[in-house]
This record gives structure tokens, C-alpha cells and sequence, in this order.
């Protein structure tokens, strides 16, 4: 399996706080049955977070650790890149990565100032021929109280990503929900683990692949933890399937009477 959302790089963000922490991300990682990692540090205006050269040399050093201890997970170059207004505009200037420098581009949205403009944003990051990926949309509020905003974010050709640990309820049961909502309605494209440390928010895969399993398909759960994933790192078309529409339901002859 691939994860395409992991913070395991030493010191470079607000992920793992030590190399000791990364070893020991990557032994949970690989005893979880993950072959790959796209380290997706994040990008943020506010914080004085690694990026650029000095990224890429961390990650090459990293990889090199691993192979000298035997441990076959490679880490793959990436960033989580927060949206602000301005980074559209100003997106050909910043030195940040693609997942894998493939067309997909990881998006964490502000949740204190969430855009009304999901679509248009779509559409002018496509323009520049690249296509968003939106981090963990089930932790956003706006999306938790209506699930139609991923809908239309879909039909803009958009791709969802959620976090494993949010599948299996262990960031609540509301997020749990979302998850459960996204996933039937065939919103949801890619899991990840959005791995930070070695002791809590871990990079645990297997569990909630067995959760998708048996709660709605093999097909389903591969779709989610393999196939996609694999095609994002070799710059590939996903398997989208068609989302579905929240059904209305209607009200009956006696109901609408007595409402009357």
C-alpha cells in the first residue's frame, strides 16, 4: 500500500520530532503493510517550515537511513500546501512540491476561514494544469453539515482525500460519520494517514482498509488505499467513480395533507 499524506520527516514541520520518531513511523508504517510514503510537509505563509533544496535533502537523507537499516519503505518528495488567497497567483513563484511531482497537488483549506469559492478554485488550479487534491475533508466543519460541497467539487474534477484514523473513529465519532457519509456516496478517492507522530495520530493503514472492506467492498477499499494512490505517484488518471446526490425524500399524500 501507499500513503500519499504523512508527515514523517525529521524536524521539518510539525510532524515527527526526531529521527528516532521517523524510524519508528516507518516500522509502524511498514508492520501496516505500507511499501510507500509521500512525505507531504506542510507549506504554510505563517510558519518557518522546510522547504525547497533544503527539503528534498532531507528526504534524501532520510531514505538513505532506512536502506541502511533494512527497512524497504520509500519516502517519496511532497508538501501539503495551504490555501490562501493569494496562492493562486502566486502559485509559479513558490519552490513547493507536487505528490510525487506528478499533476496532484495536496490542499489543506483553512478551517477558520473556509472559501465559498471551492469550485472556481478547481478550475483555475486545473488552468495551470494541476489537480487539487483536497487533505481531509471530513475535519471541516462546512463539509461535516453538508456533504453536497464535495459533490460539486467532484464534478469540477477535484480529488478527495480523507485520513485513515478519521475512518476508524479515533478523531471522533462526527468525523467517523462524514467519512462513512463521503464513501458511500462515492465521494472519496484516496485515504491517507496524515501520520504526525509515533505514538498518536501513527500511521495506521490496515485497519481502516479492513474497516472499508467489510462495511462496503474489496473493490471499494482497493480502489482507496491502492490503485488510486499507486496512480497519483506515477502521474496517472484515478478511478473516479460517478459521485452520488443526496436523495430527497418525499413526503407522502397523508403527510403533506395534515401539514396543509
Amino acid at each position: 500500500m501507499i500513503d500519499i499524506h504523512c508527515h514523517i520527516l525529521p524536524e521539518v514541520d510539525d510532524g515527527s520530532r526526531s529521527l528516532n520518531e521517523s524510524i519508528e513511523m516507518a516500522l509502524i508504517a511498514r508492520e501496516q503493510g505500507i511499501k510507500k510514503i509521500i512525505n507531504t510537509s506542510h507549506y504554510h505563509p505563517d510558519f518557518r517550515y522546510k522547504k525547497g533544496e533544503e527539503l528534498l535533502k532531507e528526504l534524501k537523507d532520510f531514505n538513505n537511513i532506512l536502506r541502511e537499516n533494512m527497512i524497504d519503505i520509500e519516502v517519496l518528495i511532497g508538501n501539503e500546501i495551504y490555501y490562501t488567497n493569494d496562492l493562486i497567483k502566486q502559485i509559479d513563484e513558490l519552490d513547493f512540491y507536487t505528490l510525487n511531482n506528478s499533476r496532484y497537488i495536496l490542499i489543506e483549506l483553512p478551517p477558520t476561514n473556509f472559501p465559498s469559492d471551492l469550485c472556481n478554485i478547481v478550475y483555475e488550479l486545473k488552468e495551470k494544469n494541476y489537480i487539487p487534491v483536497f487533505a481531509h475533508v471530513e475535519r471541516y466543519r462546512e463539509v461535516q453539515e453538508n456533504p453536497e460541497l464535495i459533490y460539486e467539487v467532484i464534478e469540477a474534477g477535484a480529488i478527495i482525500q480523507i485520513n485513515s484514523h478519521s475512518i476508524l473513529g479515533k478523531s471522533g465519532k462526527e468525523l467517523q460519520r462524514t467519512c462513512n457519509t463521503l464513501i458511500s456516496r462515492n465521494m472519496v478517492h484516496i485515504v491517507g494517514t496524515d501520520a504526525h507522530r509515533s505514538k498518536r495520530r501513527t500511521p495506521i493503514f490496515l485497519d481502516a482498509y479492513k474497516y472499508v472492506c467489510e462495511k462496503y467492498s474489496k473493490e471499494m477499499a482497493d480502489n482507496l488505499f491502492i490503485k488510486n494512490n499507486n496512480a497519483i505517484i506515477n502521474n496517472e488518471d484515478l478511478y473516479v467513480s460517478k459521485p452520488c446526490k443526496e436523495e430527497v425524500k418525499k413526503k407522502g399524500f397523508f403527510k403533506r395533507l395534515f401539514k396543509l
